[in-house]
């Protein structure tokens, strides 16, 4: 019987090796028990070409341009010419993407190889913010987007709101395959949580907690705004950032402008296996993100009872159900964020109960093996088509 092999192509900035991406590596992994080879086209932060491997899954990272229009098209052309190579090795069964530069990339090569392109749809593309990469970019992002899931042979949706735009555009449901994201409550657990407090968190009585790539479509400024005005009301508490990304020097000098800047901690990439401890210790989770899929952080959050506070957009609110397992606000309002975060410090018979619900939902919904299983299945199904 020959090899299974499965290339996925993402435009996502990925370290060198890839093996240092924790996240990632662990899905990978998994798909390990239904492929033999997994593939990952993808782009880092290097001026080379680096060549990466763990077990069976190879990592064929190209350099970032820094015009991310000119990156587009140096990652398309580049990017064809790698994957003939790797295709004429591993002779893939399914090219697969999670963007719309990826996608195209994927599409482009499973025309020319006459194979199957799977494109993952992690959030609502089809209505992506102008406030977010600029009215061009979204429109772009727009256009590329609809088309690719036209052209697509199957769609994977995170979440059952995704199906609503797939229906507006015609797409049979039948190619349609909803796997939720997942995390291993193996790491998001009490046994992963170090002995000691993280010394930035003593600095405070309470803490609220970030964690994510810093992009605009994250929201963090609004969290900004937010927590200036908490500390109004409770002198005594901090916030902790744990991620990086362009936006982090317009943060750094916006917390300065705020007054907030000795409460405010930019902590930059943190390795993946200290997050159980910071959001053991933590306080609060704020997701204040203005475009989002589902936000694996929720799960990880839902999987070590930390009190959730996100915006209502995108997949959120099918994950967290408002005053159950979280509180939501609306994009943007930066007063109800405000009152929801002093509401949960307050409150902290409610939070108990409240995080108790959103635990629960996860095991039964959202822990790896579960999902895991179906995103297994949907290969299963996909090459038996």
């Amino acid at each position: 019987m020959s090899d299974k092999n499965i290339c996925l192509i993402s435009r996502s900035i990925y370290p060198h090796p890839i093996s240092r991406h924790t996240q990632n590596m662990q899905t990978f992994e998994g798909w390990l028990r239904y492929w033999n080879n997994v593939v990952i086209v993808s782009q880092c932060l290097s001026k080379g070409l680096r060549i990466s491997q763990h077990k069976n899954i190879h990592g064929v990272l190209l350099p970032v341009i820094t015009n991310k229009y000119i990156n587009v098209a140096y990652f398309t052309f580049l990017g064809l010419f790698k994957i003939k190579q790797l295709s004429a090795k591993y002779d893939f069964d399914i090219y697969q993407a999670s963007d719309a530069g990826g996608a195209i990339l994927a599409l482009i090569a499973s025309k020319i190889y006459g194979k199957k392109f799977v494109f993952e749809v992690q959030g609502d593309i089809f209505d992506y913010p102008s406030q977010v990469g600029g009215k061009v970019h979204s429109s772009l992002v727009k256009f590329f987007s609809e088309m690719i899931v036209k052209k697509a042979d199957y769609i994977r949706i995170v979440s059952p709101f995704l199906y609503e735009p797939l229906d507006r555009f015609g797409i049979n449901r039948e190619k349609i395959f909803l796997v939720p994201p997942r995390c291993d409550s193996t790491l998001f657990s009490e046994k992963n949580v170090a002995k000691d407090k993280p010394k930035i968190l003593c600095k405070n009585q309470y803490n609220l907690l970030f964690v994510g790539n810093l992009l605009i479509a994250k929201g963090v400024d609004i969290l900004l705004e937010a927590f200036a005005l908490i500390v109004r009301e409770n002198p005594d508490i901090g916030l902790i950032l744990v991620g990086d990304g362009e936006e982090k020097s317009r943060l750094e000098a916006r917390a300065k402008e705020l007054g907030i800047d000795e409460k405010v901690f930019l902590l930059g990439r943190v390795e993946y296996n200290l997050i159980p401890t910071f959001m053991h210790y933590a306080d609060i989770l704020v997701l204040p993100s203005i475009e989002e899929g589902v936000g694996r952080v929720l799960l990880e959050a839902m999987s070590l009872n930390l009190p959730i506070v996100a915006s209502n957009v995108g997949g959120i609110p099918l994950v967290i159900d408002d005053n159950k397992d979280g509180l939501l606000f609306e994009v943007g309002d930066v007063e109800s964020l405000k009152e929801k975060v002093l509401f949960l410090l307050n409150n902290t018979n409610f939070s108990k109960r409240m995080t108790k619900a959103a635990h629960q939902k996860f095991l039964e919904n959202y822990e790896y093996e579960v999902s895991m299983k179906k995103f297994l299945n949907m290969y299963k199904s996909i090459l038996e088509t």
